[in-house]
């Protein structure tokens, strides 16, 4: 039986020693990323609770924690808090502390006692808001994207973000002078919704305040137009000399006429997505020396179209990227002597890519001018491919 417990009793002195040097090399307090205080919220008011606690240890019977606080260059025990875990939950006031672990084995006797740790405790206060403006952010108008809030305790080293679920939206900078803030936001981080503002202080105590919008003045936007398009022919079987002669070699042909239809359902402060849908119908006619070459041009394309403001909205710069057809009807040859040709139709896929810039006047009114550039896909009979630019002038509206 002696046998046996002084076995017993060598095992807990190499433990107690692995312990101490254990807690010597983690410096006596078991350093981690979590906050190491929570908040008591009773109907009583909020209650800080400190977390003091050291690194667990086998064969441990109890802690006794034991926290001492600075006065005038000295330090005065305020409490003994005793634990089966390897922590004590304390509610200090505002001040310089520091705090030892007595830790006894399971015969009860004291182990060892850790090196003292110093803290502090500082004053937390409760942030308060009493309001805020403006209460919404439209992304389809030009403006500042700053919130100015109203109420108490509003720090400099507040955090402030807008949420709604698990979305945040943190401003890009903030002034904070007490009974106010100023959030100022980035514009590509905004997202349309219903948020609350929210602001926590050193400490974590917390408020929110909502509802603050982030949405469109309208939905979507539809614009119409129609108005001059001519074209202007690159390069291709149509329009430019090869082994064969091109029926339609003229650099220019005047007489045409195009129409757009743009539908933008997306818009952020980055830009507008949408879809456009374009025809344009041009009269080809080219007079040689013994014939006149004559046929209707017809292209129809439907494409992406995106879209960016500037100038207080009042100009926006487009592209358009998509694929369409592009046909010749009654495709024929006029011979100076004898009959002309039998009438042909012709259809080819084709691409559109384009830029333009749209003017917005009083109303509903717009101007819309730019060019697309059209690449046609022939057989291997009508080569080389054509390609073509098609300036525009178009007046229409929105709606």
């Amino acid at each position: 039986m002696v046998i046996k417990r002084f076995l017993f009793l060598l095992l807990m002195f190499a433990v107690c020693i692995s312990f101490t040097i254990a807690q010597e090399e983690d410096d006596s307090v078991q350093e981690t990323d979590q906050v190491n205080y929570f908040i008591d919220r009773t109907a009583d008011g909020v209650r800080f609770i400190q977390r003091l606690m050291c690194e667990a240890g086998d064969y441990v019977l109890r802690y006794v924690v034991i926290v001492e606080r600075q006065s005038q260059n000295r330090y005065t025990e305020v409490g003994r808090f005793e634990s089966k875990e390897n922590f004590a939950d304390v509610s200090l006031t505002v001040g310089e502390y520091r705090f030892s672990v007595e830790v006894y084995d399971l015969f009860d006797e004291l182990s060892f006692v850790t090196r003292w740790r110093e803290f502090e405790v500082f004053l937390a206060v409760q942030p308060v808001l009493s309001g805020f403006t403006p209460n919404n952010f439209y992304l389809d108008e030009e403006t500042e994207w700053v919130i100015n809030l109203r109420g108490q305790n509003l720090l400099s080293s507040s955090e402030y973000y807008l949420v709604q679920n698990n979305r945040r939206i943190h401003p890009l900078s903030h002034v904070s002078e007490g009974s106010s803030a100023r959030l100022v936001f980035s514009a590509m981080s905004l997202v349309p919704g219903q948020y609350d503002i929210y602001v926590r202080n050193p400490g974590g105590l917390d408020a929110r305040l909502g509802t603050f919008n982030i949405a469109l003045k309208k939905p979507f936007d539809l614009y119409l137009s129609a108005g001059f398009a001519p074209i202007i022919p690159l390069y291709g079987y149509l329009f430019k000399d090869t082994e064969l002669e091109a029926p339609f070699s003229r650099s220019f042909f005047p007489l045409g006429a195009a129409a757009k239809i743009g539908f933008v359902p997306m818009k952020r402060v980055w830009g507008s997505l949408g879809v456009e849908a374009s025809g344009s119908y041009t009269m080809l006619e080219m007079e040689k020396e013994y014939y006149t070459a004559k046929a209707s041009f017809l292209n129809v394309h439907l494409s992406l179209l995106y879209q960016v403001f500037f100038l207080n909205k009042k100009f926006s710069f487009n592209a358009i990227l998509g694929g369409g057809s592009s046909s010749l009807f009654d495709f024929h040859y006029v011979y100076q002597i004898g009959s002309p040709t039998e009438k042909i139709d012709r259809h080819y896929p084709s691409a559109i890519t384009g830029l333009s810039f749209m003017a917005f006047l009083s109303g509903p009114l717009l101007i819309n001018a730019g060019a697309d550039y059209i690449h046609m896909f022939t057989s291997s009979d009508d080569s080389p491919m054509p390609g073509f630019l098609r300036p525009f002038l178009l007046v229409g509206v929105r709606f």
